[in-house]
């Protein structure tokens, strides 16, 4: 079995800022940790940190030890809740491994944490390096050592630590290497992102990610290609239409045919009614959302909360003036990082609008009941979509994304975590994260729970 880590920004900022008080002495912080069970890995992810005080504390530049007592009520909380608890310190020194004192320690401590906690969870010991790089490991109930194989900072930049190497064909990765560096590009072939919706922003995005090299793909999306959407998926055909074949084997196809050894996993289902499909999800390092539905958004923020996992929004509206024009063309690429702002508290949908696709995914008579009623208003119906367009908007999110795993201009990703473009006005605005969403920042890093990220019915 395989072990991860994930940190949301704000908890690495804590965690950071207590460990590197800038006297070059070691400090430590402990994290509790929800957890997702995998088919091929399980993950920790960081849902709460208490920093030791360093009054608590015997610190010099290599040794750090602390009274046991002050942790005790977060150790009871991780017994109540089954968390996993991580201990974090500091080699502001720059030493990349662990040392003979830390192992002496982490088989000290760990004991004693499996004794008080029940369950099968595993715990953990990472050391921060003042680079800002993480690496560590799992102290087994045998007090063996187990390497994380990759820690990942989901914050207003995107880090990813992997002891694992990857090889690159350079012939076919050269100009991806020219421009971004082979640091970059090894890093997107050790990634794998998960892309909900493979129309229109959905296929051309898919097209440029797998170009640039990422290693793994898991693309969703239940429906067909139908004559009218050939304007704009990518790599689809009459032929395709007309054999109703599924929009996910039509580009699983196709990526292969690349041939940059792209894994390619596919799911046919919507993504409410496939846990596996889910499962999928939550081993992805970033996710994409090219859905157009308010319910796929709010459960894909709410996957990104509970699992730390950057989540990426693509929404497009074309208004047409009914006259064979257009009134508007407009976009949005929205930056979700865990225990920030979400898409319901920067209004891209509101609880109404959620309560009444829910009501029209679970009972569709109903929800036609009440719409003709009048009691829902204002649901969104379908708009025109077009390649140009699409393809504009998924590119600038492609390149957004790129600059939070490697900045590369000229401004702080933070400044931009929501950008909308007019295309009709010519005009590109910006915003920063914004006021957390109060609701799901208490719900950072919970990994599983029941109810499955607190929606009934899950």
């Amino acid at each position: 079995m395989k072990y991860q880590l994930r940190i949301s920004g704000k908890h690495a900022d804590q965690i950071k800022g207590h460990l590197f008080p800038g006297d070059n002495m070691e400090a430590v912080a402990i994290g509790l940790c929800g957890h997702h069970q995998g088919k091929e890995s399980i993950i920790l992810c960081v849902h709460e940190v208490f920093n030791v005080p360093y009054d608590q504390c015997q610190r010099s530049p290599d040794y750090v030890n602390w009274k046991t007592e002050s942790i005790i009520p977060l150790i009871e909380k991780a017994a109540k809740l089954k968390l996993s608890v991580v201990k974090f310190h500091s080699h502001p020194d720059g030493y990349n491994s662990f040392s003979e004192l830390d192992d002496t320690s982490d088989r000290k401590f760990f004991p004693s944490i499996y004794g008080w906690i029940d369950g099968e969870q595993p715990h953990g010991s990472v050391v921060a390096l003042p680079t800002g790089d993480f690496f560590g490991r799992i102290i087994g109930m045998d007090n063996r050592f187990e390497d994380f194989e990759r820690i990942m900072v989901a914050g207003e930049t995107i880090g990813l630590f992997s002891r694992t190497k990857v090889k690159l064909n350079q012939d076919m990765a050269i100009r991806n290497i020219q421009s971004f560096g082979p640091g970059t590009t090894e890093l997107l072939k050790n990634m794998a992102v998960g892309i909900v919706g493979a129309s229109g922003t959905g296929s051309p995005l898919i097209e440029q990610l797998v170009r640039l090299g990422v290693g793994k793909i898991v693309i969703i999306d239940p429906d067909i290609v139908e004559l009218k959407n050939l304007n704009r998926i990518v790599n689809t055909n009459k032929k395709h239409a007309e054999a109703r074949s599924y929009k996910v084997d039509v580009l699983a196809k196709s990526i292969k045919q690349i041939g940059f050894e792209t894994e390619v996993v596919t799911f046919t289902e919507n993504l409410y009614d496939s846990m596996e499909a889910i499962r999928a999800l939550i081993g992805c390092d970033v996710i994409f959302g090219c859905v157009d539905s308010i319910d796929g958004r709010h459960l894909l923020n709410q996957i990104s909360t509970f699992y730390c996992i950057p989540y990426f929004d693509i929404g497009i509206k074309l208004e047409a003036d009914g006259r064979g024009g257009i009134n508007q063309i407009n976009g949005a690429v929205h930056y979700i990082q865990p225990g920030g702002s979400s898409l319901l508290s920067r209004g891209v949908y509101s609880i109404q609008g959620l309560e009444a696709a829910t009501l029209k995914r679970e009972n569709n008579d109903e929800y036609e009941k009440r719409l003709k009623e009048k009691y829902i208003v204002n649901v969104n119906v379908e708009s025109p979509a077009v390649i140009s367009v699409n393809m504009f908007v998924s590119s600038f999110c492609v390149n957004d994304f790129l600059n939070r795993i490697h900045p590369y201009k000229g401004y702080e990703p933070g400044e931009r975590m929501v950008t909308w473009l007019s295309l009709s006005e010519d005009m590109i605005f910006h915003d920063s994260d914004g006021v957390p969403d109060e609701y799901l920042s208490k719900k950072v890093g919970l990994g599983d729970q029941k109810p499955f990220l607190d929606i009934p019915g899950l």
